[in-house]
């Protein structure tokens, strides 16, 4: 009877203490939170463009996925590219190179290919970008669109009519000599001449074309009064009219517009080009489970919705189903209430890329500078 007794006690005991201790009870993550099933854990680094390092978009992410995200933003792909060639193996875990960088980041053995059945809402993209080309290297992915967007003719209504806009003409206008201002990036602005100059794909001319090509951009160096180091102070020049023609495109206009600017956009009639971000994993990530899970999450509609109305800029996305997330006024303002007008207008752009021969049309750039 004591030995039933005791057995009973220390029953009733290890009972107790398993109550107290939370035996069998789902863990906490360090907030206090109740774990869910998503739950993984640790850090993630993602070195970004500006806007998805913003609480609107890694909150939710942290919250389902108990990551603690940290982030550090890159102004230009070039610098991108030092800082992920600097690296210690494992400091980056996320990358969001433009992707004419992404064979570039392969070729340095940088990051990892991506398995596609991995990230279904691709096939919610707009066709276009389901199976971009820049984004395989050797029939592989190595990343996925996340944010796009193309330079046409930003204008000053007050000054400029969009009859005059609807080509690179405009820019040539000796009324509007001192009045333009051009982000201090070869691509765009090299591209965008070269579509006016009747090259379909401007960034695979060579030879005769090239140096028309470099003529034309000479040619227009006494018309820009600015040129700017960054595209804040792009914006800054057609926000208080130093400016009022650039090449550009909605990611300018928008953020200028709700500032009550008159300021619009055109695809120019011989077309314009295109930027496009995506989403890479690091080939050293240190949490490449939660990579996985950020590049997924960051392909679901609501998450794209939030990426196209940045606070950083506003742009268009591949996701179809973002305009469900956003505001109509937010949704018209991008063109993406329309998939006709913007399927469209993707037949019209070239493709940014980097030219075979990036040396010659670098140093074209810098010499249109110095003049």
């Amino acid at each position: 009877m004591k030995k039933r007794a005791a057995a009973m006690l220390l029953t009733f005991i290890l009972f107790t203490l398993c109550i107290i201790s939370g035996c069998g009870a789902p863990e906490e993550s360090g907030s206090g939170d109740v774990q869910s099933e998503d739950y993984i854990g640790g850090t993630l680094n993602i070195l970004v463009m500006p806007g998805y390092e913003e609480e609107q978009i890694i909150k939710p992410f942290e919250e389902k996925y108990g990551v603690k995200v940290n982030s550090r933003i890159y102004p230009s792909s070039d610098q991108m590219f030092s800082i992920l060639s600097n690296a210690s193996p494992g400091e980056w875990d996320v990358v969001t190179p433009d992707t004419p960088w992404v064979s570039k980041l392969v070729a340095a053995d940088l990051i990892v290919p991506l398995d596609p059945a991995d990230y279904p809402e691709i096939a919610n993209f707009y066709e276009h970008w389901q199976d971009f080309d820049q984004v395989y290297v050797n029939d592989l992915m190595y990343s996925v669109v996340s944010r796009w967007g193309y330079y046409g003719i930003v204008y000053n209504s007050n000054y400029v009519t969009a009859e005059e806009a609807s080509s690179a003409a405009v820019m040539w206008d000796p009324k509007y000599q001192g009045k333009i201002v051009l982000f201090d990036w070869y691509l765009p602005n090299m591209g965008i001449l070269g579509c006016y100059l009747g090259h379909k794909q401007p960034y695979d001319i060579s030879g005769a074309d090239l140096d028309e090509l470099e003529e034309t951009l000479y040619s227009l160096r006494p018309q820009v009064g600015v040129i700017a180091a960054t595209n804040a102070d792009t914006i800054q020049a057609l926000a208080n009219e130093s400016a009022w023609l650039s090449f550009g495109g909605e990611w300018l206009q928008v953020l200028l517009k709700e500032e009550g600017h008159p300021i619009e956009v055109v695809m120019p009639e011989h077309g314009g080009v295109s930027w496009t971000e995506s989403l890479s994993i690091l080939k050293d990530s240190q949490n490449p489970e939660a990579a996985k899970a950020f590049v997924q999450y960051l392909t679901t509609p609501e998450a794209q919705a939030k990426l196209a109305w940045a606070n950083a800029f506003h742009s268009t996305v591949p996701h179809k189903k973002a305009a469900d997330y956003l505001e109509p006024e937010q949704a018209a303002l991008l063109r993406m209430d329309d998939p006709q007008l913007l399927d469209d207008m993707l037949s019209r752009i070239a493709t940014r890329k980097v030219p075979d021969d990036e040396a010659k049309w670098q140093q074209i750039w810098e010499q249109f500078k110095s003049r």
